[in-house]
């Protein structure tokens, strides 16, 4: 009973959660001359090395969805990272027609097997990973 009872939260949970993009505290951590690196803090959880946070891409020109071709925003996803050797993998992440995870949902893609990259100094992925890590 117990199992199915954690099952309808984590589900009902899931069925919530592009609502609770717009209400996340979005916290800012950089800009370039394609796009704005946000985090929601609230969203950190660490368990030794591995750090996961959810962070939102705000693209400054659309871009397309490479296999539907439909324009794309904006993109918030959940990575992990691995603090001890400087590397992550995506999780989950979904791409949004308009800016801030607004209008259409494009695309939901998963991806909790995938394998750990290197974080490339100067990257989007290495001011997220400077937060996520570097946070008590």
């Amino acid at each position: 009973m117990k199992k199915i009872t954690a099952l309808i939260t984590i589900t009902a949970g899931l069925a919530v959660l592009p609502a609770s993009y717009a209400l996340a505290a979005w916290t800012e951590l950089g800009a370039n001359d394609v796009m704005t690196v946000s985090i929601d803090t609230d969203t950190l959880r660490k368990d030794g090395d591995k750090a996961q946070i959810l962070s939102m891409l705000n693209l400054k020109k659309p871009g397309a969805n490479p296999n539907t071709k439909e324009a794309v925003s904006s993109l918030i996803g959940l990575n992990e990272y691995n603090c001890s050797n400087a590397t992550y993998r995506p999780i989950e992440f979904k791409e949004f027609s308009g800016n801030k995870g607004a209008g259409k949902v494009v695309s939901d893609n998963k991806s909790p097997d995938a394998p750990f990259e290197p974080i490339v100094n100067g990257s989007w992925t290495a001011g997220v990973f400077n937060a996520a890590c570097n946070t008590k």
